[in-house]
């Protein structure tokens, strides 16, 4: 996807009735991140967290809602996930780990 023709052929992917398949999901993941740039949060701590989780679920999703997504990447994906959201969490003074056996 051309990112100068994102937001309208994303509007128009969303427009349709169809389902949103992993491409499209992932698009609107990147359009949101690239407008997240141009706004101005009360907390500018707050961007690169909400961009992070964005990527991440973009990836996510690319990684197992593909046509020919296999389970067996799953675990690399999560690793993945849970090292980007560490990452984020990190610059906030926070970590993501493991919970505790129950």
């Amino acid at each position: 996807m051309d990112p100068s023709d994102l937001r309208a052929e994303l509007a128009e992917r969303l427009a349709n009735s169809t389902p949103i398949d992993a491409e499209t999901f992932n698009a609107a993941c990147f359009m949101l991140t690239r407008a997240l740039e141009q706004m101005e949060l009360s907390v500018p701590e707050a961007a690169p967290l909400v961009r992070r989780l964005l990527r991440v679920a973009g990836r996510v999703v690319i990684d197992t809602g593909m046509p020919d997504s296999s389970p067996e990447t799953w675990a690399n994906t999560r690793e993945m996930a849970l090292q980007w959201i560490d990452e984020a969490l990190q610059a906030l003074g926070y970590e993501a780990r493991p919970a505790e056996p129950a």
